[in-house]
């Protein structure tokens, strides 16, 4: 039995170090590859990919919607994150005692709370006189009464967390799900025989989401962006970076939104948001483990291809202007001295894609590599390096951005003129070899530690396919990684690294001494 299974992961293993990564044969792990993996599409649309690899009795799967908050609308900030929380809270089936008995209090909390929102929404309104204001202010406190009388009614039936409770007992690993500018992904690791489970609870997700407790959890996410961005330096500050690289445009805001319009993302809009865009053609689904390609197959498309298939949905008209100078911008915060310095650069799809990935490394990867060793260990100016090759997403223009963390607000000139420096080397070409050959080598053994997991590979699978519509360019981004040449690197840098291409964001620590009363 176990000489039949195949591990990817093995075999790549094998290939890095017996052959060696400027030799290893991309076409012959490729045919290795192909034939423990399927691909199918159901008629809705929606993808499968399917890999036989491992001896666990257990499955990986994921499933990924090319949705994120690049696909919001201004006015719906944060929505695609939220829709993402609101969808772990039950379906018709899941979550409910009764769902017959629990609908009615439900219709009554959604007509409330649209009509709570739209008042919240009149009293922002600059040219109220006083006493408009004073009768809003009295109807809004009256269908805050009725909302919560509503709200209260409604809990009854609920059963928070059911379908974790569920998954628990069926064995369940890594039960989550996340947002990013790009994409939205459902993942779960569970023994073989659950399967079915997964696939019957996973469609009717989206096939009967009931966004039940709607106004508590957009309560909770408010509070996570406190968290997360409003109590945190970094956070408010990479918040400043975006604005000041993207503008208003479908990369410039934060994943989560802002404070003062999470507060009103109504029931509607999500509701709209989600029939927009949790369309089949927008998923795709990869299941690595112990599994049989028929009998999987089948399993998923009985129940998935019940979702009904739906028109390609629109995407936000506004991209962010031409960047013609340097734009930089002080965040002023009672903080440790950091920055963020980035570069303008092509998405993904570009053929400089590859590039930037090593690049990221040369500069930022490990203590011995270019920034680290030159500002963290020989000036000591810096506390932390860390150099990211695509922030804040994939699929459009992106930056190539360097976050840094000074001892002293007195270093930034020299932190800065230390990565000018370093970058202007690269550009000048003066990368050895042997250099380029170890980051390669490094970067496919840490490909390797993420391909040696179902969870790995199925992550892996189920991005390149919906990023790219096939799973194989995977193949051709190891074949321009085998090719990449010093002159590549040089080339891209000179390009790229320019000052009319850079935004740099600061902050500017609060002097205790000068604040004043407050």
């Amino acid at each position: 039995m176990l000489t039949k299974v195949f591990n990817f992961a093995l075999l790549f293993f094998f290939f890095i170090f017996t052959l060696g990564a400027e030799v290893f044969s991309t076409q012959e792990l490729k045919e290795r590859f192909e034939k423990n993996i399927r691909k199918y599409r159901l008629q809705n649309g929606l993808r499968i990919i399917l890999m036989r690899n491992g001896i666990s009795p257990s499955l990986a799967l994921y499933l990924k919607i090319g949705v994120g908050s690049a696909d919001e609308p201004l006015e719906a900030m944060g929505v695609a994150h939220f829709l993402e929380h609101l969808l772990f809270k039950g379906t018709t089936k899941i979550g409910t005692l009764d769902y017959r008995q629990e609908e009615p209090y439900l219709q009554q909390i959604f007509t409330e709370g649209e009509r709570l929102d739209e008042l919240s929404l009149q009293l922002l309104n600059p040219l109220l006189t006083q006493e408009q204001k004073s009768l809003l202010e009295k109807e809004k406190k009256k269908a805050e009464e009725r909302l919560h009388l509503w709200e209260k009614l409604a809990s009854r039936f609920v059963i928070s967390e059911e379908d974790s409770q569920i998954y628990n007992l069926a064995g369940q690993v890594g039960y989550n799900a996340y947002t990013t500018t790009d994409v939205t992904n459902y993942q779960i690791k569970l023994p073989s025989n659950r399967l079915e489970l997964w696939a019957a609870m996973e469609s009717d997700r989206f096939l009967e989401p009931v966004f039940r407790e709607f106004y508590a959890e957009r309560r909770v996410i408010l509070e996570e962006r406190r968290l997360r961005y409003d109590t945190k330096p970094f956070g408010l500050l990479y918040e400043l970076y975006l604005s000041t690289a993207f503008g208003l445009s479908a990369y410039g805001k934060p994943v989560i939104g802002y404070p003062q319009n999470i507060p009103y993302l109504t029931y509607s809009q999500t509701r709209r948001f989600f029939e927009e865009h949790y369309h089949p053609s927008q998923m795709v689904i990869a299941v690595v483990g112990n599994l049989d390609f028929e009998e999987t197959y089948k399993i998923l498309e009985k129940y998935f291809s019940r979702l009904p298939a739906g028109k390609p949905p629109s995407f936000v008209p506004i991209s962010s202007l031409p960047q013609k100078g340097r734009r930089l911008a002080w965040l002023e915060q009672d903080s440790t001295p950091q920055f963020i310095t980035g570069f303008k650069r092509p998405s993904v799809h570009h053929p400089d894609a590859i590039a930037f990935e090593v690049l990221a490394r040369l500069l930022g990867e490990g203590q011995t590599s270019r920034l680290k060793k030159r500002l963290v260990l020989d000036e000591k100016i810096a506390s932390q390096v860390i150099v990211y090759s695509s922030v804040p997403g994939d699929k459009l223009e992106t930056t190539f951005a360097i976050f840094c963390s000074l001892y002293s607000e007195k270093h930034y000139e020299l932190a800065e003129k230390a990565i000018w420096d370093e970058l202007e080397k690269v550009a000048n070409g003066t990368i050895d070899p042997r250099e380029l050959e170890k980051i390669k080598n490094g970067y496919i053994v840490d490909l390797l530690e993420t391909l040696q997991t179902n969870a790995g590979l199925a992550d892996n699978l189920s991005y390149y396919e919906l990023m790219f519509g096939d799973y194989r360019v995977f193949y051709r981004f190891l074949d321009e990684l085998n090719k990449l040449h010093v002159d590549d690197l040089a080339r891209v840098a000179r390009e790229y690294f320019v000052m009319e291409k850079n935004t740099t964001v600061y902050v500017k620590p609060i002097n205790r001494d000068s604040r004043g009363v407050r």
